[in-house]
């Protein structure tokens, strides 16, 4: 027994020296966060109350940035306002103002009750978005119902076709947030949802495969340890690899509303609360790369008029 305890101990340390011998960076806001977007500013003069929500951005062949994500409108209602998603354009990500067009998505009748948190992935020149469709039951908003994780594709990133074996799978605690990466050729996603259907911590879980058509059975990743609705306090996850370390960023929605937190690791499918890096004051963030323009991050949320970007950079943590 005393030979078991001090093993375990001397593995805890052994951890921790490991942990600090890492040299992994930390992300830091560089700059004012410029508002790129209000979608006040082009719609009805009578209703001034739109917001936008998690979105992300893809730039074309071409070299225009698209942006794509939710919108509604106060007073709030994610279940049955937030059923279009909206699609900006821009030269430059720091353009001031990007140019709004019509919705790229809007729910199909009686198959999609709501549009969430689109990620747009090119892969062999096709553009595929993966996005929530919410669960069509009557009582879904007031429990941990499943949610759809549906797919549609794009050559142009203006129209948008359904994958005709939507959902690709779905999944408890209203699954969402997705996020799609390639490493070391195999396709990882990510996505939020509750640990289970009776445990309602907030997780991240990931999903790998071959391709982006079949997805294994699901793994949890990161668990945050407080019981919320909905997996609320581990949404819009997103994942940055640099330098051989990976870095997972998630929002803490129903606890700390305007609060993301970022953590490390050197395993992809794995991300200890311990390793937190730092928090950033943002909800909802994508982190994007430009090789002529540098990092960005974004802002936006419910309590905000639109879709916001500012400056990031990375900073040695020794």
């Amino acid at each position: 027994m005393k030979k078991s305890l001090f093993l375990y101990v001397m593995m805890l340390i052994t951890n921790v020296v490991s942990a600090q011998k890492v040299s992994y960076e930390i992300p830091e806001i560089a700059g004012p966060f410029v508002h790129i977007f209000n979608p006040n500013d082009t719609r009805s003069k009578e209703d001034t109350t739109w917001y936008t929500n998690d979105h992300c951005f893809i730039k074309g062949d071409d070299g225009t940035w698209h942006a794509y994500g939710i919108i509604g409108h106060h007073p709030i209602q994610p279940w049955g306002g937030e059923t279009k998603f909206f699609h900006i354009t821009a030269g430059s990500l720091k353009q001031q103002k990007w140019e709004d067009h019509d919705y790229a998505l809007t729910v199909k009748p009686g198959v999609e009750r709501v549009l969430w948190a689109p990620y747009v992935y090119k892969d062999k020149g096709i553009y595929y978005m993966f996005y929530n469709i919410g669960n069509m039951q009557k009582d879904a908003p007031n429990y941990a119902s499943w949610g759809g994780l549906c797919m549609a594709t794009s050559t142009d990133l203006t129209t948008w076709n359904r994958h005709p074996l939507n959902p690709l799978f779905s999944d408890a605690g209203h699954a969402r947030d997705s996020y799609i990466m390639k490493y070391k050729n195999k396709y990882y996603y990510y996505y939020t949802r509750t640990y289970n259907e009776v445990d309602h911590r907030s997780v991240v879980a990931l999903r790998t495969g071959p391709d982006l058509f079949h997805w294994s059975g699901p793994k949890v990743v990161h668990v945050q340890p407080y019981v919320v609705n909905w997996g609320g306090d581990a949404e819009s996850s997103f994942v940055v690899n640099r330098k051989g370390i990976f870095y997972l960023f998630i929002c803490r929605a129903m606890t700390k509303y305007n609060q993301t937190d970022v953590y490390w690791s050197k395993d992809p499918e794995s991300f200890p609360r311990e390793n937190l890096v730092c928090t950033l004051p943002v909800h909802a963030a994508e982190i994007i790369n430009d090789k002529k323009e540098g990092w960005f991050i974004s802002n936006t949320g419910w309590d905000k008029k639109g879709l916001f970007l500012a400056p990031l950079q990375w900073k040695a943590n020794n």
